[in-house]
Order: structure tokens, then sequence, then C-alpha cells
């Protein structure tokens, strides 16, 4: 028998993975004949965290019978296809859900701007602590919309596969930090869901400089925060933590001012323009001077979309898992 973690617990393993932690290998197991939710063999999997009341473990079974949640555990039931690249090999005979089936697990659960949320996060270059929420450091992408896209026409009709394909529009991927991953949902969200509906943008992307100030800047090019290509514009998470100091502000704004002579139009996002609802509709509206955008005045459904996805980012003690 062997224990396959999924949903929640599928989610803290991979968005808690380090840069100095080896990832697992694909199993090319596509079955849950052998899944198991017996309490007993759990307790024997040797998995890579423990669990409790506070934060239960998901596991997948494929039988009904197996379905018996207890206060700690949370067994959920997969009767759809399974392609290849659906789970990957944990210790023992143990396995975890890909990234990719994570995504679709967590769409079938969450509203539009969570599964979002969730999809920049595992197409984000950062890792996250085990409490569901900060910054842990750097690492590579988990997967990337290309890979979810591939995966999910590999389980036509499937549960949550929907959902995952409306979300999948609105990722965007390599965010560095949980600040851009709010910037970029309140920027390409639909208006309907609180967005500004911006239909592209672009996290870290590289923007080459004037060959002139490539031994002044010491590099050819920069990676802009948040991009939106058709604006030519750059917002730049200004945090507290990297950008304060005599001579990190005076890379920023050495950084900036290269940027807008390469045709390229900045905006600075501090914390605290990002502190409460009124200071980031501030900053959105000079957003949409600077870059030169329109937006249309908001129904009042709009604007109280807009305002509770604010207030959804901006909840300190929020976690997603």
């Amino acid at each position: 028998m062997r224990v396959v973690l999924s949903h929640e617990s599928a989610l803290r393993y991979w968005l808690t993975k380090t840069s100095d932690e080896a990832l697992p290998s694909p199993s090319a197991c596509q079955s849950l004949a052998l899944a198991s939710a017996n309490m007993r063999d759990i307790k024997q999997a040797e998995l890579p965290f423990g669990f409790s009341r506070g934060q239960s473990l998901h596991v997948l079974v494929g039988e009904r019978s197996a379905v018996r949640n207890q206060r700690s555990l949370q067994v959920h039931r997969w009767c759809g296809a399974i392609p290849p690249g659906t789970f990957y090999e944990l210790s023992g005979s143990n396995l975890v859900s890909s990234p990719e089936f994570t995504f679709v697990q967590m769409a079938a659960r969450r509203p539009l701007c969570e599964v979002v949320e969730i999809g920049d996060y595992l197409c984000g270059l950062f890792a996250i602590n085990d409490r569901g929420r900060g910054y842990t450091g750097q690492r590579e992408a988990l997967t990337t919309p290309d890979a979810i896209a591939r995966f999910l026409d590999g389980m036509p009709g499937g549960y949550g596969v929907k959902q995952a394909r409306r979300a999948l529009a609105c990722i965007v991927p390599r965010t560095a930090s949980p600040k851009e991953v709010m910037l970029c949902s309140m920027l390409v969200l639909p208006r309907s869901e609180g967005g500004r509906g911006i239909r592209h943008v672009v996290a870290n992307q590289e923007v080459k400089i004037p060959e002139r100030l490539w031994e002044f800047a010491g590099t050819d090019s920069f990676y802009c925060d948040v991009y939106v290509p058709e604006a030519r514009g750059d917002v730049e998470y200004d945090s507290e933590q990297y950008h304060t100091g005599r001579f990190r502000l005076d890379h920023t704004q050495k950084r900036r001012n290269i940027l807008e002579v390469a045709g390229i139009k900045t905006m600075s996002a501090t914390p605290g323009q990002l502190s409460t609802f009124d200071n980031f509709s501030s900053f959105l509206w000079m957003l949409n001077k600077r870059f030169g955008l329109r937006e249309r005045r908001l129904t009042d459904a709009q604007f109280f979309a807009r305002q509770d996805l604010f207030e959804y980012f901006a909840d300190p003690h929020r976690m997603l898992f």
C-alpha cells in the first residue's frame, strides 16, 4: 500500500521547497489502486511533514470505500484520468501529486483569485514557510503555464479542469515575491473579479539597455519586476528590506533612470502604497496615468470586488494551506 499526498498537503510540500533541496523524481504510476487512507499505513509512511487537527493531512484514493475523514485527515477520491506526470516519488512507494495535478485539485476547491494566486506561486521563483505564507528564499519554478496546459489536455472533463483552465489565463509566471504575486493578480484578474483587467503582464522581464550605459550599469540588461508590454511600463516593488540604505537607494534610483532612458516607464510600488485600499486605489490611478492606460469607471459591483480582492491579498494572517 502507498500514501498519496494531495490538495493542501501537496501544495505545502511543493511551495516550501527551497533551492538547496532536491526535487523528487516523476513516478511512472498511473493508478490509485494501491492508495491507502488507513491511519496505520500513514503513520508508517515516513512522510515529509507531520499533521494535526490544526493542519490536516490530505491524501488521495481511488475507491469510494476508502474515504473516511478524521479530524486530522482529509481523504479525497479521484476517479478521472491519470496521465503521465501525475505523481512524483516520495520515500518508499509513497507519492505526492505533481505541481500540475495539485493545481487542478485546488482549482476545484477555491475561488478564481485564490486559484490564480496558487498558480503564480507554483510557477514562481521563491519558496514560502511551513505556515503557508511569507518568503524563505529564491528557487527555480516548479512548473510553467505551458506545462499545466499540457497536463490539462491529458485529463479532459476531469474534476477541476474547467476551473483550472479559466485561472490559467491569468497566471503570471516567474514572480519573485508574494508582493509581486499580489501586484500581478490585481493587474491581470478581470474587473468583475476585482482586478484591473490588463490582458498581458510579465514578471521579471529582461530589458536591454543602451550600449552607452553598459559600463555605468555594470550589465547590458535589467529585469523588470512587473512589466506591462502594451505600455512599455515597469512596476517595481520597493520593499523596505531591499531598497533602503544609501547603497541600495543609489542602485535603485540609478536603475530606474537607466530604464527610463531605455524607453521604459517606471512606477514604484512601496509598502505604504499597498497598505490600505485607498492608498492602493490612488496608486492604481497614478499607474493608469503614467502608463497611458484608460480604465472605464467601475460599477458598484466591480468596486466592491476590487476592495475585497485587495483585502484578501493584504491580510497578513492569511495562509495558502
